[in-house]
């Protein structure tokens, strides 16, 4: 009995249970996208964290589920990564992160909800436009690039469109450029844990979330992967890309009310 009301008085920091719900069902949608398309977890999942809990803890509770998937990837992407290409990225990232990170904590939590979806949207309409950025010269565009990845990183976290947009304007070769890719995304979950613990972000709710949710997300992630092999990707950009309109959308909507 005594471990029991323990355990009551752990969980005590945790959302209402239908918060909960939201969290776990919005959680699976995202792991799912994730594992169909490779992308769009953070834009489906923080917005609507957002509504139900606090715009920083949704962007630390995305960046602790994603940890195992970041490094799981890693390995891969290092092996085909160029050094070259992601040193000037990883710069331009580690600097922009705690200055994206300061607009998170300084703004009020609704402006940063409408700010959040906003983004999202925004980067939504720049995808669906099949806008390709000109080929990148020299150090200082890895650095540009980086930099505005890491600014959204920080106060949205939505980081990885800008990243993996400027990555692929590079037309390597496409094991290259998705080695490029899988680093920078690992990089930007790795360099935001850090500095969400030195801006103070960190809370039991949230970490007793990530470590909740976690394992629904790797499985979501695993399935989602899964059924693209068995659909063989059919219409999955126009998918993607419809699924986070709504959301975008739909929290921006539900953030002004």
């Amino acid at each position: 009995m005594q471990s029991l009301d323990a355990l009551i008085q752990w969980l005590q920091p945790l959302p209402p249970p239908v918060s909960l719900l939201v969290i776990f069902l919005i959680t699976i949608v995202g792991g799912v996208l994730r594992g169909f398309t490779g992308f769009g977890a953070a834009m489906v999942i923080i917005p609507v964290v957002a509504l139900v809990t606090l715009p920083r803890d949704a962007v630390v509770f995305h960046a602790l589920i994603e940890i195992p998937t970041a490094l799981q990837l890693l390995p891969d992407g290092l092996r085909h990564a160029r050094r070259s290409t992601v040193l000037p990225m990883m710069l331009g990232l580690t600097l922009a992160v705690p200055v994206g990170m300061l607009l998170l904590v300084s703004l009020p939590p609704d402006v940063m909800r409408v700010a959040m979806s906003i983004a999202v949207l925004g980067l939504v309409t720049f995808m669906w436009a099949g806008v390709r950025l000109p080929p990148p010269r020299g150090n200082w565009a890895g650095i540009l690039g980086g930099t505005a990845g890491g600014i959204l990183q920080g106060s949205a976290g939505v980081g990885g469109p800008p990243i993996a947009a400027a990555l692929m304007a590079r037309r390597d070769d496409a094991g290259e450029t998705r080695g490029n890719v899988l680093v920078m995304m690992a990089l930007i979950i790795l360099v935001s844990i850090p500095a969400q613990y030195a801006f103070d972000l960190f809370n039991r709710e949230v970490v007793i979330l990530g470590v909740m949710m976690a394992p629904a997300y790797m499985l979501s992630t695993v399935f989602g992967a899964w059924l693209f092999r068995r659909t063989g990707g059919r219409n999955y950009r126009a998918i993607a890309l419809g699924i986070l309109a709504m959301t975008a959308i739909g929290t921006l909507v539900a953030s002004i009310l």
